[in-house]
């Protein structure tokens, strides 16, 4: 990593309805598909078919449950207030079921990578919760931006995760 680089970590929890269990809130984290629908600024987004597959870190490996999904996603970024200037922000990402959640790699332009490990966990009061662990690496330049995008977007996430949780608990 070169001195204009730099890494960033985030850590975002959410607890899960109390009739939700770990099974279904696992499915839910690997449904690809809702938790796209999740992303604020999607535009667009289509499946992609990587030259070679696409690796994960080691520290996810040994809990990667078949094989890695790949997509191409558009994302309007507001770069000014009001819609003055947007931007079409193409990136892929890349999609590896674990044994407890999901592993997401989004790789942006300018070199911005982000690698997120979501799972269910017992939170300290023995309910699940929805942990969300980020790492962004981008330019010192960008890293701000990055952070910015993910802290103004998590709470959005978590709560419609929630709410089709809370769903499937009133359909029981």
């Amino acid at each position: 990593m070169s001195f204009l680089s730099t890494k960033a970590q985030l850590l975002h929890k959410t607890p899960l309805p109390p009739k939700t269990t770990r099974e279904q809130a696992i499915e839910l984290l690997q449904d690809h598909e809702f938790l796209l629908s999740c992303d604020p600024h999607l535009a667009k987004c289509e499946p992609l078919t990587p030259n070679a597959p696409p690796t994960v870190p080691s520290a996810v490996q040994p809990r990667v449950l078949g094989e890695t999904k790949s997509y191409k996603v558009t994302d309007v970024i507001h770069t000014l207030p009001a819609g003055l200037w947007d931007s079409n922000v193409v990136s892929t990402y890349e999609f590896a079921k674990l044994d407890t959640g999901l592993f997401v790699r989004i790789r942006s332009p300018l070199s911005m990578v982000m690698e997120t490990v979501w799972e269910i966990k017992e939170g300290a009061d023995g309910r699940l919760e929805i942990v969300e662990n980020v790492e962004i690496s981008c330019s010192r330049l960008l890293i701000g931006i990055a952070k910015g995008q993910c802290e103004n977007a998590w709470e959005g996430i978590h709560g419609k995760m929630v709410k089709r949780l809370e769903g499937i608990d009133e359909a029981l």
